[in-house]
């Protein structure tokens, strides 16, 4: 015998499968590990999402979104060939009559308020997007918006994963002091 030394097959088995979950680990680093968040990919992103809350932190506390406030719904989809597209929608929108067809914005007036009111509860926009998995940062490249000055635009914000939630993060330093705006999506 040479001194080699033989292992018997559980041993090697076990030292196999060992070997073969850390491979799949390292391929996989979106995959949270024993609660921590996970560093996402762009893989990660695509597909659809919708809105659970928007957080604002300010210098006196936690606050309402000023323009969303609580309660709001929304889409984001991540499309696989680079387009995206956002609606968030505000709670405390006014209920308006179901017309048979797209109203004519010179029929009466009295619609004005109607169309204000349903501006400054929805928005949305679309256009492509990219992510900096170095920085875990997304880009929202604006082609058409609610808004029209929004065309060319981009946005971007800070994400991350926790487990089937998708948060983006800006900070603004104001006046008043920083304020911090979390957008909490879950597929």
């Amino acid at each position: 015998m040479t001194g080699r030394r033989v292992r018997s097959p559980g041993r090697v088995t076990r030292s196999l499968v060992a070997s073969l979950l850390l491979v799949v680990a390292a391929c996989h680093p979106s995959t949270p590990i024993a609660g921590h968040a996970a560093h996402p990919t762009r893989s990660d992103l695509i597909g659809a999402w919708h809105l659970v809350s928007i957080q604002r932190d300010t210098p006196s506390g936690r606050s309402s979104d000023p323009f969303y406030n609580e309660g709001s719904t929304g889409l984001l989809i991540y499309d696989p060939s680079g387009w995206m597209s956002v609606q968030i929608v505000g709670r405390s929108r006014a209920p308006t009559p179901i017309p048979i067809v797209r109203p004519d914005p010179t029929d009466t007036p009295a619609t004005a308020p109607l169309r204000a009111a349903a501006l400054d509860t929805y928005y949305a926009y679309l256009g492509t997007w990219d992510f900096d998995e170095t920085t875990s940062t997304v880009a929202h490249h604006v082609t058409a918006s609610l808004y029209p000055s929004e065309a060319g635009a981009t946005y971007r914000q800070s994400i991350s994963l926790n487990g089937d939630e998708l948060i983006f993060t800006t900070r603004r330093t104001t006046a008043v002091g920083v304020i911090i705006q979390r957008k909490i999506w879950r597929r």
